[in-house]
C-alpha cells in the first residue's frame, strides 16, 4: 500500500511526535508498505534504523492553508497513494480536505488530551476513517470530546528494541564522561525543563535524599525555560555541585544507560510518556507520576512505582524504596522490559495498525 505520511516538522525539528512519525515510518516500510513523508524537506529522509525515504516539502501555515491541501493532492496522483496519515493537529484539517477532493482514505493520530472542538469533530466524523489515540487518556479525551468509540483505534507509541538495549552500551563509559563514581546512584529525566515536567519538585525530593545520602547525585536531560531556575534553585538548597544539567543530548540511550533510577515526574497532562519506555526498554527502575497516559504504562509496584503529582516528599520515598530495595528495584526494572517488549515495540504497533488497516478495507 502506498501510504503518505504528514508531519511537517520531521526533517526541521525534533519532538514526541516527530519520533512516532519515525517510528511508524519504519516499521510501516519493514512490513512492505511504500512510504511517502509530508514533511519539512524535499528529496529524502532517513528515518528509524537508517531507512531512506522520499520526502515531500509540505508547509502547513495553519488549518485553512488553501496551498498546502494543492500540496498533499499534488504528492497523492503523482505517489499513486492510498492512505493518508496526519500525525499531529495542523495537519489534519488539510490533510482532510485534500483526502475529502481525491476520495482517499484518512486516518488522523492524535496525541493531545485537550478538547476536540466543534468544526473538528464535524471534521472526524464526516470526513476521517479512524483516529488513532496514543493512549487511554487522549482516547477518554476523545470521547468526552463527543468522538464516537468505534471511530478510534487505541495504538500506544512505541520504541525501538533494538536502539534501546542496554546490552548494546558500555555503561562505565558515559558514567566516567558525566563524573560519576561506581557507587553514586544516578537519578535522572529527559525532557523539557518546564514546570509541568515536575522538574522542581524532583529536584526538592532528590535534595531531601542527598541530605541522608551522600553518594547521590541528579541529572537533567533537555532544555528549556526553567533552565537558569532550576540551577539558582540547586544552589540555594546546597546541591549544585550534586546536580548535572546536560542540555539536550540525542545520544539518550547512553545516558539512560548511566542512570540507576528514571523519573518522569509530570504535575500536568501527560498524552503518553514515551521517556518511560524508553527507560524501562534499557532496564532502569521508574517512576511516574499518575496523570494521562502514564498509568497505561506504570503498573504500580509492578513494573515501576507511581506517585501522585506534585508531592516531592512522597517522590522522595518511592526514590528510596528502590536505593534501600535492590532487589525490588532489579525486579521491577525486569519487569519493566518485559512490559515493552510484550506492549510497547514497533512489532505490535505494526501489528495494530495492520488490523486498522483491514478492518477499513484497505488491505
Amino acid at each position: 500500500m502506498n501510504i503518505l505520511l504528514i508531519n511537517v516538522n520531521i526533517g526541521i525539528g525534533w519532538g514526541g511526535i516527530e519520533s512516532h512519525s519515525d517510528m511508524l515510518a519504519d516499521t510501516l516500510t519493514a512490513m512492505g508498505h511504500k512510504i511517502v513523508l509530508g514533511c519539512g524537506v524535499d528529496g529524502s529522509v532517513t528515518v528509524g534504523t537508517g531507512t531512506v525515504l522520499p520526502s515531500k516539502r509540505v508547509t502547513i501555515r495553519n488549518s485553512g492553508d488553501f496551498r498546502a491541501v494543492v500540496k498533499i493532492v499534488r504528492v497523492c496522483r503523482s505517489r499513486d497513494i492510498n492512505l493518508i496519515i496526519a500525525n499531529g493537529g495542523r495537519e489534519y484539517w488539510p490533510a482532510a480536505l485534500a483526502a475529502m477532493f481525491l476520495g482517499t482514505k484518512i486516518i488522523f493520530i492524535r496525541h493531545q488530551t485537550d478538547r476536540i472542538r466543534g468544526t473538528t469533530r464535524w471534521l472526524i466524523h464526516s470526513n476521517v476513517n479512524a483516529v488513532v489515540a496514543v493512549s487511554g487518556a487522549v482516547r477518554q479525551a476523545l470521547i468526552t470530546s463527543g468522538i464516537k468509540p468505534d471511530k478510534i483505534a487505541l495504538i500506544h507509541n512505541c520504541i525501538s528494541l533494538s536502539k534501546f538495549d542496554p546490552s548494546r552500551i558500555d555503561r562505565r563509559e558515559i558514567r566516567d564522561e558525566l563524573a560519576i563514581d561506581g557507587n553514586e546512584w544516578l537519578i535522572g529525566t529527559i525532557g523539557k525543563l518546564t514546570p509541568g515536567k515536575g522538574v522542581y519538585e524532583l529536584l526538592r525530593a532528590a535534595g531531601t535524599i542527598m541530605k541522608q545520602k551522600g553518594s547521590l547525585k541528579l541529572v537533567f536531560v533537555g532544555d528549556g525555560e526553567e533552565k537558569e531556575r532550576l540551577m539558582e534553585e540547586a544552589e540555594r538548597l546546597g546541591i549544585r555541585d550534586k546536580v548535572i544539567f546536560t542540555g539536550v543530548r540525542k545520544d539518550v540511550e547512553r545516558i539512560y544507560a548511566a542512570m540507576d533510577i528514571f523519573v518522569l515526574a509530570s504535575t500536568c497532562e501527560e498524552a503518553f510518556g514515551m521517556v518511560l519506555i524508553e527507560a524501562m526498554a534499557m532496564g532502569k527502575p521508574v517512576i511516574g507520576t499518575m496523570v494521562g497516559g502514564i498509568p497505561d504504562i506504570i503498573k504500580d509496584d509492578i513494573n515501576g512505582l507511581l506517585v501522585p503529582p506534585g508531592d516531592d516528599r512522597i517522590l522522595s520515598r518511592a526514590i528510596l524504596k528502590y536505593i534501600d530495595d535492590p532487589e525490588f528495584a532489579a525486579r521491577t526494572a525486569s519487569e519493566g522490559r518485559r512490559t515493552v517488549e510484550q506492549e510497547f515495540s514497533e512489532g505490535v504497533m505494526g501489528e495494530r495498525f495492520e488490523n486498522l488497516f483491514h478492518k477499513l478495507g484497505l488491505i
